[in-house]
């Protein structure tokens, strides 16, 4: 179930990105290609924090808990940094790309605190 409905989101998103690309004239095929990746990159990110918080869940807060849930957290934040980025090439919302990259990076650095955790606790 789950599945059939982030294969729906990818095809919605798709579709949403064309529709918005074709009816501007000035957007450019690049610019579209730009979005749709952005909205791939989302649905794989959306994958990993739900794999992650699902992780998260089973451990019933173990040792291991802590480096789970930041790194749910990392792909939370991660996802929120692509979806403005999807909001800023759609021209919905006018952010500078350093805000993104900001949030990016922020989003790594959580990544690499859970695996480092993670790490710690298994070795």
């Amino acid at each position: 179930m789950n599945r059939l409905l982030l294969i729906s989101l990818a095809i919605f998103l798709t579709i949403a990105c064309s529709d918005v690309a074709l009816a501007d004239g000035s957007a450019s095929g690049a610019q579209f290609a730009n979005m749709v990746v952005v909205g791939l990159i989302i649905l794989i990110v959306l994958i990993c924090f739900l794999g992650a918080l699902s992780v998260f869940s089973m451990l019933k807060g173990g040792e291991l808990a802590s480096g789970w849930q930041t790194l749910a957290i990392s792909f939370m934040v991660l996802l929120i940094a692509e979806g403005l980025n999807l909001l800023n090439l759609l021209k919905i919302v006018e952010l500078g790309s350093t805000v993104i990259l900001v949030a990016r990076l922020i989003a790594i650095g959580m990544v690499m605190m859970g695996i480092t955790k993670i790490k710690k606790v298994l070795s």
